[in-house]
C-alpha cells in the first residue's frame, strides 16, 4: 500500500520509496489473510502465481468466455424486450438480469489488460480493490435477482398471481436489492491493503480477520440462502404442478426448474471448494491454482450462460426470439442461400434428363433405323 512513514504500515513496518515491505514471515503467519483474499479476490493472484507459460492461455480462456458470456447475454436482452415478454413481471427481472451479467462479461475482460499490465501499481489497486467489488456486486445482485425470478415463477403458477402487474414493483426491487448489495460489499475496498513483501511481490490482504467473517456471512447470505429459495420453488412446483405423467409433466415446466437447478449446482460445487479445498496463495500447488480458478469461472456460469438456461428451456420465449430482426435476418441469409443451391441442382438434373433424351429415338417401325444413345446403353 502507499505509505509516507513506517506508522502508515501494519505492525510498524518499513515504509520504503513509498510503499509498505513486510517479512515473508508475515505473511505465513497470517494465512487467514492470503485465504480470505484468495477468496474473495477471483482469479488474477491465483494466475500470476501459477506458470507463466500459462498466461496466455488464462487470457485466451478469458477472452472465449467473456465472448460466449457476451453473445448469450445480448441474445437474451434482444429477446427479453420484446413486447410479449417486458410487459410481465418476470421480464422486467430478466432485462436486469441480462444487464448485470453484461457488466459483469466486461468486468471480466478487463482481467485480460490486468494480467498483462498487472506490475504497474494502478491495475494492481484495480486487482485488490476495483475488480472484486464491482464483480461480487454483480454476482449477488444477479443470484438475488434470479430468486425472485423463481418467487414470480411460484406465485403464478401456484398461486394464480397476475403475470402483467405493476411493473414498478421489479423495479423497485431490484434497486434496492443492487443498493443493498453495493453497500455490504464496500469491505472489498475499505477493509484491505496492497502490501509488498521484501521479495516484491505484491499481496491484497484485509487488515482485521472479523472483515474474513464478514465475507464468509455474505457467502451464505447472497449465494447458500438465494439457492434454498431455489430449492423451495423447485419442490413447489413438484408438488403442485407434477401430477400422473411426471416426466412428460416436467419437461413441460422445464423453464420452472432448468434455471433453478443449474444456480443450485454452481453454488454448491462453489462452496465445497471453498470450505473442503484449504487454498493458500503462498504455498498452494499450482493443481489447487488452476482448481481455484475453474470453481471461480463456475460461479460466473448461470451469467455466461443466460440464453442457455432461461431462453432456451422457454418455448415461448425461444418463439420470441425467432422474431426478433436479428434472427430474421440471418435466417433470411442462410434460407436464399439454401434456396439458390436447391435450383441450382433441379436445373442441373433437368439438365442432365434433357442431354440424355435427345441422343435417343423410339423405334415406331421396321423402316426406322437405330440410333446409339447413351440413354439406353445405361438401360
Amino acid at each position: 500500500m502507499w505509505c509516507l512513514n513506517d506508522s502508515y504500515c501494519l505492525n510498524r513496518n518499513r515504509c520504503v520509496l513509498g510503499f509498505c515491505f513486510y517479512p515473508n514471515e508475515y505473511y505465513f503467519d497470517k494465512h487467514y489473510d492470503i485465504r480470505s483474499n484468495t477468496l474473495t479476490l477471483p482469479m488474477i493472484g491465483a494466475i500470476l502465481h501459477d506458470l507463466p507459460s500459462l498466461r496466455y492461455i488464462y487470457i485466451f480462456i478469458f477472452i472465449c468466455l467473456a465472448l460466449i458470456g457476451l453473445i448469450n447475454n445480448l441474445f437474451s436482452l434482444m429477446t427479453f424486450i420484446r413486447d410479449r415478454i417486458r410487459y410481465t413481471i418476470c421480464g422486467v427481472y430478466l432485462i436486469i438480469y441480462s444487464i448485470c451479467s453484461l457488466m459483469l462479461m466486461i468486468f471480466i475482460l478487463t482481467n485480460v489488460i490486468t494480467a498483462i499490465y498487472y506490475n504497474k501499481y494502478l491495475f494492481r489497486l484495480w486487482a485488490c480493490h476495483g475488480y472484486p467489488y464491482l464483480s461480487h456486486v454483480m454476482v449477488y445482485t444477479s443470484i438475488l435477482i434470479s430468486t425472485a425470478i423463481a418467487i414470480e415463477g411460484v406465485l403464478n403458477k401456484c398461486f394464480n398471481f397476475d403475470t402483467f402487474g405493476p411493473r414498478k414493483r421489479p423495479l423497485i426491487i431490484s434497486l434496492c436489492l443492487f443498493l443493498i448489495v453495493s453497500i455490504s460489499n464496500l469491505d472489498k475496498i475499505f477493509a484491505r491493503r496492497l502490501i509488498t513483501n521484501q521479495s516484491g511481490d505484491f499481496f491484497c490482504i484485509y487488515e482485521q480477520y472479523s472483515y474474513t467473517c464478514w465475507s464468509t456471512i455474505l457467502f451464505f447470505i447472497y449465494l447458500i440462502l438465494p439457492s434454498l429459495i431455489h430449492l423451495i420453488c423447485i419442490i413447489c412446483i413438484l408438488s403442485t404442478r407434477i401430477k400422473g405423467n411426471c416426466i412428460q409433466r416436467i419437461v413441460f415446466y422445464q423453464n420452472y426448474f432448468v434455471p433453478s437447478l443449474f444456480i443450485i449446482l454452481c453454488v454448491v460445487l462453489s462452496g465445497s471448494h471453498r470450505y473442503l479445498f484449504h487454498f493458500y496463495l503462498t504455498t498452494s500447488s499450482r493443481y489447487i491454482f488452476r482448481l481455484h480458478i475453474g470453481f471461480i469461472f463456475l460461479l460466473y456460469a448461470p451469467q455466461i450462460l443466460t440464453y442457455m438456461i432461461y431462453v432456451i428451456p422457454n418455448q415461448f420465449y425461444v418463439k420470441e426470439f425467432y422474431q426478433i430482426w436479428f434472427y430474421r435476418k440471418l435466417c433470411c441469409c442462410f434460407y436464399n442461400k439454401k434456396r439458390h443451391i436447391q435450383e441450382f441442382v433441379v436445373i442441373h438434373r433437368l439438365w442432365q434428363r434433357r442431354t440424355s433424351l435427345e441422343t435417343s429415338k423410339t423405334i415406331l417401325n421396321l423402316d426406322d433405323k437405330c440410333i446409339d444413345s447413351e440413354f439406353y446403353k445405361r438401360n
